[in-house]
């Protein structure tokens, strides 16, 4: 992927060709599934020591701080994301491909049956210093993304993103549902029977 070219401030005033805007309620659904996931995965990893954020059940599996930085790297990307997609002229015909409704991907993400491998550039590898580093980077990004859903006139419904067949709308109901997939990830860390005691 490029680097985000446009800063983020400006980005908000930036205007598709389309008078097609987000509805009220389609505002207020995605806002309201951001800020569901902000609080689900803030409550789950509070108050945890050191030992048990980087427990691992296995070699192989990630940790409640992996995890973490792993959903903040992705929360960190969608707007270069968003701007490759918005590039793109608006095409309303591709619309036919959108593969799910909004619900559906939500539950689609979310179900953590549907086993996946992560790209490389999402792979947690202290990219932020430190736990407390992207715990903070997590909250800055994700207010960010709140405030342009509250202010953007792009037209989000007719530009699409490259991976799967998603509005750039969708995008950020996609990024709720990863969010709640890696809190589930978290929660079976917690319960597994090695877990560190406080």
């Amino acid at each position: 992927m490029r680097k985000i070219l446009i800063p983020f401030m400006l980005l908000i005033f930036i205007q598709c060709s389309s008078d097609t805007k987000l509805s009220k309620k389609e505002r207020d659904f995605a806002i309201g599934e951001l800020n569901k996931s902000k609080d689900n995965l803030l409550s789950t990893i509070d108050s945890l020591s050191i030992e048990q954020l980087n427990f691992k059940i296995n070699e192989t599996s990630w940790s409640v701080a992996e995890c973490t930085e792993h959903v903040t790297i992705f929360v960190d990307k969608v707007f270069e994301i968003l701007e490759e997609s918005l590039e793109l002229p608006s095409n309303p015909e591709r619309r036919k491909d959108v593969k799910f409704s909004d619900k559906e991907l939500i539950a689609f993400v979310q179900d953590r049956a549907n086993k996946t491998k992560t790209e490389e550039d999402f792979e947690p590898n202290n990219t932020f210093g430190s736990h407390t580093k992207t715990v903070n980077t997590y909250k800055v990004k994700l207010e960010k993304h709140i405030d342009y859903l509250k202010k953007t006139k792009d037209d989000l419904r007719n530009h699409y993103v490259n991976f799967g067949t998603i509005d750039t709308y969708q995008l950020f109901l996609y990024m709720a549902a990863h969010t709640n997939r890696h809190i589930e990830q978290i929660k079976e860390i917690k319960n597994d029977i090695n877990f560190p005691k406080n």
